[in-house]
């Protein structure tokens, strides 16, 4: 079990409820006396100062406790400086079970987790960087987004909608469209011996194998 003070606007509430389903045990405050009492920060980009303020009195400038910031597709640009900090994951609130689990094993000291892997194709989810044969793919962020969503989810076949919903969240008004343009820059960014690895399922979407 793993105890986590979080502190998440109502935005991350489906965050939240991933995180009970990984066993994270919520802390509160007041419940809080020493350091050793909590695993893990994890908290809302917009409430990031709040949490630290709140954690003053037991956390130590020496040794912080490690923090997973939870992001919005918007705020991704607003983290560039935290990112450099070791004991600072930063994850979007549409993250699915895998890549939290991964985060958080990060954090705690699990560096394997810091990756995801396919043939020659590397993610670093600390970085936010992907590299094929070792060469780095200059992607953008919802491109990355979705090549990882690929990644976690293979042999899956997933309809646009639902990659719509899944990586670009509740709240995007654009069509699934959007969806087969990410494809089609993924599939030449990867080029011509890799970009079968994203496969067209007639009629119903996609395929990443």
């Amino acid at each position: 079990m793993v105890n986590g003070y979080i502190n998440l606007d109502k935005e991350h509430s489906d965050f939240m409820s991933t995180l009970k389903k990984i066993g994270i045990k919520k802390i509160k405050l007041d419940k809080v006396e020493k350091q050793n009492q909590v695993d893990i920060v994890i908290t809302s980009l917009s409430k990031y100062g709040e949490t630290k303020k709140n954690l003053s009195n037991i956390e130590s400038s020496s040794n912080p406790i490690p923090s997973l910031i939870v992001v919005n597709n918007k705020e991704f640009d607003q983290t560039v400086d935290l990112i450099k900090n070791k004991k600072i994951e930063i994850i979007s609130n549409k993250s699915l079970l895998g890549e939290i689990n991964a985060r958080i094993d990060s954090l705690l000291g699990d560096s394997n987790s810091e990756k995801l892997e396919f043939k020659d194709l590397v993610i670093n989810l600390k970085t936010y960087e992907a590299k094929v044969d070792n060469v780095l793919l200059d992607l953008t962020f919802m491109e990355y987004e979705l090549l990882k969503f690929f990644i976690e989810n293979q042999e899956n076949v997933w309809s646009r909608e639902d990659i719509l919903e899944k990586v670009w969240g509740y709240d995007y008004f654009g069509g699934a469209r959007t969806v087969d343009v990410h494809v089609r820059r993924l599939r030449s960014k990867l080029g011509e011996r890799r970009a079968y690895w994203i496969k067209t399922v007639h009629s119903v979407g996609y395929k990443f194998n």
